[in-house]
């Protein structure tokens, strides 16, 4: 009996293996196909591990920024304790279970982050990993974190997968779907805050933050909707980026034109290919959405329970709502996480909750929302550092043994 059970387990085992090994040709092969659209020109090459163009300008950014850092953070301390005397901090059973639901939401953030990979390493046959999902998330934000627009995490996670035995396609596929539902995941959560949210913002008076974050959701929607039309109408997805880097030539911000725009389609059209692969299953594409719709909520949730655990006054829709609002207000910051824009624009809000916590308030909620990323990020960098350390020692243990 016991035999017959581990046969059918086995092949169960195989069948699936068989169906993994059956997807993953498909999706090559859609892959192969997509990319034979294109001219050897326009092909995108192998991801490589990506490196500092000028280390002088890197180490001049990194000091810039943590002048900035610094700066803000007197500032908004200064602020607030030349008004009053910085209150005695008491933590009760309550303030200590909502500073638990913020680490809660970090959490919740990594965790949908690490899913999205799971299930799309799944959908392309390629091997499911929980260890390479997780680290290509926590990496992934990491590099966000200390690149200014977070503009290194992509790079850094194709090549990541690529580095670890995922195909060129996967590889590529599953970080540019993932930005691309992270991205309609936030707008999804504009588009609430807007309808349903004005009342929390207005009470603060703050119309500046309000009348940017409009802006901010806009520039949230252009990347995803052009990358919708350029896999369904190149054409008209060439000709509005020529009309708008043929405006910027005008204005001379734009200085190669024909360049520009070529680079531009030559950027859209990769993402177009990539997505393809993922968004064949709807199934999918809604699962991943879910989570990146889960993903900002956590974010965005992370100042009620900051502000909370030192006893501002705030119920969680008035905080959900500031939140979206700022964070759609400061997309258009350049610095590396938003950082100082961020700091500056909680504690310009919040300030108004007249509660002696707001500036440690701030501290936690950067510190989950931002610099948990960093950390966590090191962790793993030191973590991978120690097992190829091992793993080169047990080698040259073996090769003496050989000998």
């Amino acid at each position: 009996m016991a035999q017959q059970k581990k046969t059918r387990n086995d092949e169960k085992s195989q069948a699936r293996a068989e169906r993994r090994a059956e997807k993953k040709a498909e999706n090559e092969k859609l892959y192969q196909e997509v990319m034979a659209e294109y001219s050897a020109e326009e092909v995108p090459a192998v991801p490589e591990k990506p490196k500092s163009s000028n280390k002088l300008l890197k180490r001049i950014g990194i000091v810039l920024f943590v002048i900035l850092n610094a700066a803000v953070i007197y500032f908004t301390a200064s602020s607030e304790f030349s008004k009053k005397a910085p209150a005695p901090i008491h933590f009760s059973f309550t303030n200590i279970l909502f500073l638990l639901g913020g680490i809660l939401c970090l959490v919740v953030v990594l965790g949908c982050e690490t899913v999205k990979y799971m299930l799309m390493m799944r959908h392309l046959g390629e091997k499911v990993s929980f260890r390479h999902a997780f680290s290509t998330a926590a990496l992934g934000k990491y590099y966000d974190c200390i690149t200014p627009s977070g503009a290194g995490g992509q790079p850094f996670q194709i090549y990541y997968l690529h580095s670890n035995g995922y195909s060129d396609g996967a590889a590529s596929a599953m970080p540019l779907s993932g930005f691309f539902t992270m991205q309609f995941g936030f707008v999804i959560l504009c588009i609430f805050a807007f309808i349903f949210g004005n009342w929390a913002i207005d009470a603060t008076g703050q119309t500046g933050i309000k009348i940017t974050a409009y802006f901010g959701a806009v520039a949230y929607t252009i990347v995803p909707v052009m990358i919708i039309i350029s896999g369904v109408a190149p054409k008209i997805a060439m000709r509005i980026v020529a009309f708008f880097v043929r405006i910027g030539a005008r204005l001379h911000i734009v200085k190669k034109p024909n360049h520009t725009i070529m680079k531009a389609v030559r950027y859209l059209n990769n993402y177009s290919m990539n997505i393809k692969l993922i968004t064949k299953d709807r199934g999918l594409l809604i699962k991943l959405l879910i989570l990146s719709t889960v993903f900002q909520t956590a974010m965005c949730s992370m100042p009620f329970f900051a502000v909370r655990t030192f006893d501002g006054n705030m119920n969680y829709f008035q905080s959900l709502f500031l939140c979206i609002f700022i964070q759609a207000a400061i997309s258009l910051i350049m610095t590396p996480g938003n950082s100082g824009a961020a700091e500056g624009s909680f504690y310009l809000v919040f300030s108004s909750l007249s509660t002696a916590g707001t500036f440690w308030a701030m501290l936690i909620w950067r510190f989950l929302c931002y610099y948990s990323f960093i950390v966590i990020g090191l962790l793993i960098y030191g973590y991978n550092a120690i097992v190829k350390l091992r793993e080169k020692r047990k080698a040259k243990q073996l090769n003496e043994k050989a000998e």
